[in-house]
């Protein structure tokens, strides 16, 4: 069977528009596709409150907006790292280096931040942390403000109910 000239001109129509589609699927089906996570940043380095050195236990946590990213608990004192599984292992992107929060004992600490910026997914680098004890103590103060405060509420509404309570 032989094709005419109207006929070739339909089937070649037809296959440019078959190719358009397929080569448009395919394009579409490689953007929807997940991207692969960032490898982690490994961080290590030593661990000093009020200058001096972490005791054995201390906990490390790295945060993005109050959610837990990386953790760990120091072997020895004032260094996280230096053993096999207690580095600080941080899962994620790049992009959000610049807004990690790294706290010690739940306090936060003060690092390079640079490092942490400068840092690629995949890199072991190293990170001193340092945590003064007058923030420590803040914190500290502020719950014995609050405890003191509620103490006091507590006892202003005891002395309204009994001196206002129906006879």
């Amino acid at each position: 069977m032989q094709c005419t000239g109207t006929g070739r001109v339909l089937i070649i129509i037809l296959q440019v528009f078959m190719l358009l589609t397929v080569s448009t699927m395919s394009v579409a089906v490689a953007e929807e596709s997940p991207q692969m996570p960032s490898l982690p940043l490994v961080i290590k380095g030593n661990v000093t409150i009020d200058g001096s050195q972490a005791d054995p236990g201390t906990s490390i946590t790295a945060k993005i907006n109050d959610q837990i990213i990386g953790s760990v608990q120091t072997s020895n004192a004032g260094v996280y790292g230096d053993l096999s599984g207690n580095s600080l292992i941080v899962t994620a992107e790049p992009e959000d280096f610049k807004n990690i929060a790294i706290y010690v004992n739940g306090n936060e600490a003060e690092y390079d931040g640079d490092k942490l910026v400068n840092a690629n997914p995949g890199d072991t680098i190293e990170l001193d942390l340092t945590v003064k004890k007058d923030s420590m103590e803040t914190f500290q103060d502020n719950s014995m403000f609050q405890f003191v405060l509620l103490g006091l509420i507590i006892i202003i509404a005891v002395f309204v109910a009994l001196r206002y309570r129906s006879k």
